[in-house]
């Protein structure tokens, strides 16, 4: 089939079910030209990404925007496949390499999710070395984009998970210190400091999907349980009862202090209760501030405000965000192009100073950030904990964290049963 479609794949013998076929051109015949250089073919180059709209859809239109006035003369298609948490892109990938009709390049995450493509995802490693990504992009994101020792994907940015956001005016109004949040119980007193002395809603949550209330189990079995106790789980050696407590802590909050609509309404939604000065709290990774940061008159420290959610001050919850490409894709060589073009400064800042999360590169002039961003830049270059996030695929493979979310489904969507749940939980690892 490979053969057929005229993209190389294994048709020389030499593909090792790796991706690391040599052949992967846009002419089709695996030639190229006389010094080596592959040609250009007319096949546009397809690439899928889930940013549809919130802080996401501003952001990538840019990127669009300067990919075009870069490469005028490479055709495209670069698309969104909406939907939460990236459940319908994935599941478009899914179908389309099952069908051996993949796209040219997806964003995804990378980490422990990237092992579900393993044997079908092209070998870049070359676009890293002749840019010298190697040596120019967060160390920390080298191996997550490393599948069978080489490199599969592109780092376009890093949200950090373990936000808590709050509206400046409504907790003045309820007379609550944000700096006094450290702990699970001060948070508590502020949440009812809100509700007894505002109108406003003490926390806004979308729970729409098994994805959200999986995040905030997460953020709270972090912040009352620690780190150890979350990577014990992860790495099988769990405790149930510290599980327990966390999805305790989780319920408490969810039933009592948050909005009534939150079963019915996406994230950008719940997000927009807290822009709009009826909402104090929201928790969520910092795609939630490029909301923020493209709202007019909404400013940082004047509207809005941050702290490390309650307990993980001394953490940066890991996340990423890449593109992965194909093998057998029509467009293969545009496609390396593509990475290469991701891999940029002026991508990397412009893209993230729009979608709220930080560059890769650690070359970037922090002039060119914004005071919150380089916040998270600077937590990320010096503190000392950085727990991988499970809702965002890099703690678990796509089973682990499907099973998770099953197990979040099942028990913790409404009512929620704590013990059932983190008896599910335990046995995912």
């Amino acid at each position: 089939m490979a053969g057929c479609t005229g993209n190389g794949g294994n048709g020389n013998g030499n593909g090792n079910g790796n991706g690391d076929s040599n052949n992967n051109d846009d002419t089709g015949n695996g030639n190229g030209d006389d010094s080596g250089t592959p040609e250009l073919s007319d096949n546009e180059m397809e690439a899928l990404h889930g940013w549809s709209g919130g802080d996401g859809a501003a952001a990538v239109n840019h990127l669009v925007e300067m990919f075009e006035e870069r490469h005028p003369d490479i055709e495209h298609d670069i698309k969104p496949i909406g939907g939460d948490a990236n459940e319908n892109l994935n599941a478009t990938i899914a179908r389309r390499l099952a069908n051996r009709n993949p796209p040219d390049a997806f964003a995804s995450w990378p980490g422990k999710t990237m092992e579900q493509y393993g044997g079908r995802l092209m070998n870049i490693t070359d676009v890293w070395e002749e840019n010298d990504y190697t040596e120019t992009m967060h160390p920390k994101s080298l191996e997550e984009n490393r599948l069978n020792d080489e490199f599969r994907a592109i780092p376009l940015g890093s949200h950090r998970l373990n936000n808590l956001f709050y509206n400046v005016e409504v907790l003045e109004e309820a007379g609550v210190d944000p700096e006094s949040l450290t702990s699970y119980d001060a948070y508590i007193d502020a949440l009812e400091a809100v509700q007894n002395n505002t109108d406003a809603i003490p926390m806004t949550m979308t729970t729409r999907g098994s994805w959200a209330n999986l995040q905030y189990f997460v953020e709270f079995l972090l912040g009352t349980e620690g780190q150890d106790a979350y990577e014990s789980w992860l790495d099988g050696d769990g405790d149930k009862d510290a599980l327990v407590r966390a999805l305790d802590k989780t319920k408490n909050v969810i039933e009592n202090y948050t909005n009534n609509d939150k079963s019915s309404i996406s994230f950008p939604e719940a997000n927009d209760k807290l822009i709009n000065g009826n909402a104090a709290f929201f928790t969520m990774g910092n795609w939630a501030y490029g909301m923020y940061r493209n709202t007019d008159n909404f400013e940082y420290e004047e509207d809005w405000g941050w702290v490390p959610f309650p307990g993980t001050d001394d953490m940066y919850v890991w996340h990423l965000d890449s593109f992965l490409f194909p093998r057998d894709g029509n467009a293969p060589q545009k496609a390396k192009i593509f990475a290469e073009f991701l891999g940029t400064k002026d991508v990397q800042v412009e893209f993230n100073n729009l979608k709220g999360s930080i560059p890769l590169r650690t070359d970037v002039d922090g002039s060119r950030l914004t005071d919150f961003l380089n916040l998270n830049v600077e937590d990320l270059n010096n503190l000392d904990k950085f727990p991988p996030t499970l809702a965002h695929g890099l703690a678990g493979t796509a089973q682990e964290l499907s099973d998770c979310k099953d197990a979040i489904a099942s028990n913790f969507m409404g009512p929620y049963d704590s013990e059932a749940t983190a008896e599910d939980l335990m046995t995912v690892f």
